[in-house]
């Protein structure tokens, strides 16, 4: 099956000069971008748009009513998480409800199994639990933290590296900088090839679509479904009966395994991280 996808419109506008020191919002970058996402925005165009240094975790999956689910936490802004369905905003989370959600799947994939297989039901719970909404503003920091892609890129592979330079705000342009540093790689061209054919990879599309671009770097199997790893690309999917149902990134059990720490935030209720309840597995502000 071939998921088609509705062109919309992102606004984008580059931000001249930091924010004023009398702001209550976090210190911005020079270069630092505002994002407009609508009910006219696509999903897809919204996960090319936000700064890789700025987001946290985003997937894209076909739930148990054969929609397309598609989800992106983010590191700063006031907002923290937007939900789209069929490619189209439905709603957000908060930003203790984002690190909940992406705790508590990172505390199954190491523990159990990993969350993808029950995606239906944490896809589910997602939508339950997202507050609806038409239109969100998103003013991006151009600041990278722990969490983010950027900073996950950076220490996946280049520990000793303390600087990189020339570097691109998406996550395409980073890792092409990456790539120009790693020596199991034969060609940046290659590697362009390699992103670009993983790209253009959709929910619902074939194994062997995912198998044909390159075959991956790390294979986990589960109960029902096997996830094909390209950590190299901060991506993995999710395969059951021959059919993509997941496409995640960073790759969580590639990092379940060796950066376990990313998934920890303190005062976390373990037990509740389960797809009906890890809502509640963190603690609400006084």
């Amino acid at each position: 099956m071939h998921v088609g996808f509705i062109v919309g419109v992102v606004s984008i506008l580059v931000m001249g000069c930091a924010a004023s020191p009398k702001s209550n919002k976090p210190d911005r970058s020079f270069n630092a971008i505002t994002l407009s996402v609508d009910w006219t925005s696509n999903a897809r165009q919204v996960f090319e748009s936000v700064p890789a240094e700025s987001a946290m975790d985003r997937f894209e999956m076909i739930d148990s009513q054969g929609r397309i689910i598609s989800y992106v936490a983010f590191t700063d802004t006031d907002t923290g998480a937007l939900v789209f369905v069929d490619q189209k905003l439905y709603g957000t989370l908060s930003h203790r409800e984002a690190q909940a959600f992406y705790s508590c799947r990172g505390y199954a994939t190491a523990t159990s199994t990993h969350w993808a297989r029950e995606a239906a039901d944490w896809a589910a719970s997602l939508i339950e639990n997202s507050k609806p909404t038409i239109m969100v503003n998103l003013e991006f920091s151009g600041k990278s933290t722990f969490q983010s892609i950027r900073d996950v890129a950076e220490n996946s592979f280049f520990k000793q590296i303390k600087s990189l330079f020339g570097m691109g705000s998406s996550p395409l342009g980073i890792l092409k900088s990456l790539n120009s540093a790693r020596s199991d790689m034969e060609t940046s061209g290659q590697f362009d090839k390699v992103m670009k054919g993983l790209s253009l990879i959709r929910a619902g599309m074939s194994e062997s679509s995912v198998a044909g671009v390159m075959k991956p770097e790390d294979v986990s199997f589960v109960n029902g479904g096997m996830v094909m790893a390209y950590p190299g690309y901060l991506i993995e999917y999710y395969v059951s009966e021959g059919v993509v149902k997941v496409i995640q990134q960073p790759s969580f059990s590639h990092l379940s395994r060796t950066r376990a720490s990313l998934f920890y935030a303190p005062s976390t209720q373990w037990s509740l991280c389960t797809p009906p309840r890890w809502k509640d597995a963190l603690p609400v502000a006084p």
